[in-house]
């Protein structure tokens, strides 16, 4: 067998320093890349290895230039690189400079990450040194499902090397390693890949190939990490040219950073006894476990870390001190955990790791303005549909989910209304554990405000600031004329001038054209069913007379004067503390005065001959009477 080094074979064609996948996961955020690395370890113990406790070690070491496996080969690589002409390419230039730099160190840092999951066994290695290959065992309870995770180990080697290591059940170790350059032509002036793979041999990278280096050939940089794992079977992550994730070179902010990562993404698993990791720097060692978590969790409140502290305080705490029931849906059980709070809002958790707080309908919190405010932490059980219907539904990176990550056929949407079907099973519950909110206030702090919902048994939940929306808005006028009394209809707005009687001409005059105006909290949820929606909001500054307009976006633009939009959504009766207010051109609510601290809460009857699903856009004006404006 030949020595193994790192090896650059044959290319037919050209490739720069980056690639999709690569491009894909540019960026050094820690908890992105400590979710992907924790995810990975955390299957692989706990699924494929079935393990009790998947326990991780992360540890920073400064290893000898020299003694990094295939480092010849590899700088030999760079002295081709350099020879090409890369200046119409800052981007190229810049990542070169860096990989120098580092190679000027006698001694370069490398994080290992260490595991006792079931390793890398040649068909699991040629899996993570492929591009968009994943080799889950079992794929309904993995929390990975894209097969690029491992790139994003990639953004925090300044050398864009990274190497693999395994004990296998069989007492064997292997090892590989993979190099992410760009082409270039050796000596020979033969075309070679950027992609350089340490093997034994030049054979493609195929199961069969067996060009893995194996036990004696295992290099030390490598074996003595294997030799060390007591467990059956484990795996060793080496990062070489460590860039502490783009910051200062800081031991202490290094181990705060890691552990800010962890406590927040897997509290769940943490609390459970299903994870246990531990952070070594500068011979400093954190352990972090059910036991200390609390502790941890707090002592890293400052630390900037996705998702952030005070997002996830509230959920820790419903975790840990609420109620927990397990629920049956029929795409399997779920456990939620809720408690009462001053506001309400809901989060998932899947396979011990945190996913988001931004929940699609009907687990929205718009969907939930008739209850008392509560927080609610939703945990989908293992090997059950819909763990695996959640899971089809996150991202990339596992931090938000969107029932429209299915696909359009048959299949993929008989997927999204199984999953839809559940939510609403889980918001029927809350709501009958929760109860009817039977208070006249309301607090709601709800980010990134859009003044738009869809209907049909969906609901969107406008956030708190509508800057965006009130950015664009703030140059959309009303169609001329814009002066109107009250019982004026919008055809005659338009030009259709009909004779005023005496109800109209007595109404105050008031102005439904105004300076738009951002309230400060909104909420707002509907049945499209019923054509009902309920609104709540707070303006948080005087309102002189404030409008708000309800109209449905059927792809005219308002701002041209000589478009004339049929009012498609009409405004019935709209009721604020068993008051019915006026109605202005049967969609425009008026609320006249409104102070800076009143609450409003306010129900809507509307009707449409819409069907389906549509959207109704909310836009809140602040007018004038015609007799104030004169004054």
């Amino acid at each position: 067998m030949e020595k193994p080094t790192l090896r650059f074979n044959s290319a037919t064609s050209q490739s720069g320093f980056t690639n999709a996948s690569t491009s894909a996961s540019n960026d050094k955020n820690a908890s992105v890349i400590i979710r992907e690395i924790l995810q990975n370890s955390f299957d692989s113990a706990i699924i494929e290895a079935e393990q009790e406790t998947a326990n991780v070690k992360f540890s920073l070491e400064y290893v000898k230039k020299d003694d990094i496996p295939g480092i010849e080969e590899y700088e030999k690589s760079i002295s081709y690189i350099k020879k090409l002409d890369l200046s119409k390419n800052e981007q190229e230039k810049d990542i070169l400079n860096v990989i120098e730099e580092e190679l000027n160190k006698d001694s370069l840092p490398v994080l290992f990450i260490t595991d006792n999951g079931i390793g890398f066994d040649p068909k699991k290695m040629v899996a993570i040194l492929s591009d968009g290959i994943s080799d889950k065992s079992d794929p309904k309870n993995s929390g990975g499902s894209y097969g690029n995770g491992h790139y994003s180990a990639f953004n925090i080697s300044n050398l864009r090397y990274v190497m693999y290591g395994a004990k296998l059940k069989d007492t064997s170790i292997i090892c590989s390693g993979q190099a992410l350059l760009r082409t270039h032509k050796d000596e020979k002036n033969n075309l070679k890949l950027g992609t350089g793979f340490y093997v034994t041999n030049d054979k493609p990278i195929e199961v069969e190939s067996k060009n893995f280096p194996k036990n004696e050939n295992v290099p030390s940089f490598m074996k003595n990490k294997l030799e060390k794992i007591t467990d059956k079977s484990g795996a060793v992550i080496a990062i070489i040219g460590f860039n502490f994730f783009g910051k200062k070179h800081n031991d202490t902010e290094l181990i705060n950073l890691i552990s800010a990562a962890v406590v927040r993404n897997f509290f769940v698993a943490l609390k459970e006894n299903q994870l246990t990791v531990e952070i070594v720097a500068d011979s400093k060692l954190t352990s972090i476990d059910s036991d200390n978590i609390d502790e941890i969790f707090k002592k890293t409140k400052e630390i900037k870390a996705e998702p952030s502290y005070k997002s996830l305080e509230k959920f820790y705490n419903t975790f840990i001190n609420g109620q927990a029931e397990i629920i049956t849906t029929t795409q399997g059980k779920v456990k939620v955990h809720y408690k009462e709070s001053d506001s309400t809002s809901l989060a998932i958790c899947r396979n011990g790791m945190w996913i988001c707080d931004s929940l699609p309908p009907p687990l929205n919190q718009g969907n939930f303005t008739d209850v008392k405010f509560f927080n609610a932490l939703v945990i989908p059980q293992k090997s059950t549909n819909l763990s695996a219907l959640v899971r089809r539904s996150e991202g990339n990176l596992h931090n938000d989910l969107r029932l429209n990550r299915f696909t359009d056929d048959k299949d993929g949407k008989k997927k999204k209304d199984d999953l839809k079907n559940s939510l609403q099973e889980i918001s029927d519950f809350l709501k009958k554990v929760i109860g009817k909110n039977d208070n006249t206030t309301f607090t709601i702090s709800i980010p990134d405000l859009s003044i738009e919902m869809i209907s049909d048994k969906q609901v969107n939940t406008p956030e708190t600031q509508n800057k965006k929306s009130n950015k664009s808005k703030k140059t959309k006028k009303i169609p001329k004329p814009t002066i109107n009394s009250f019982g004026e209809n919008e055809n005659e707005a338009h030009g259709d001038k009909k004779k005023k009687n005496k109800k109209d001409t007595d109404a105050p005059e008031k102005r439904r054209a105004g300076n738009p105006f951002s309230v400060k909290k909104f909420l707002s949820s509907h049945d499209g069913d019923n054509k009902t929606a309920h609104v709540k909001f707070n303006t948080g500054k005087k309102a002189t007379n404030l409008l708000l307009c309800m109209r449905i976006d059927n792809g005219t633009d308002p701002s041209c004067d000589n478009t004339a939009i049929p009012p498609r959504l009409k405004i019935k009766k709209a009721i604020l503390n068993e008051k019915e207010l006026e109605i202005i051109d049967d969609d425009t609510i008026d609320f006249g005065v409104v102070e800076k601290t009143d609450l409003i809460d306010l129900s809507i009857h509307y009707d449409t001959e819409i069907e389906g699903h549509y959207t109704i856009h909310y836009e809140f004006l602040n007018s004038l009477l015609k007799k104030d404006k004169n004054d």
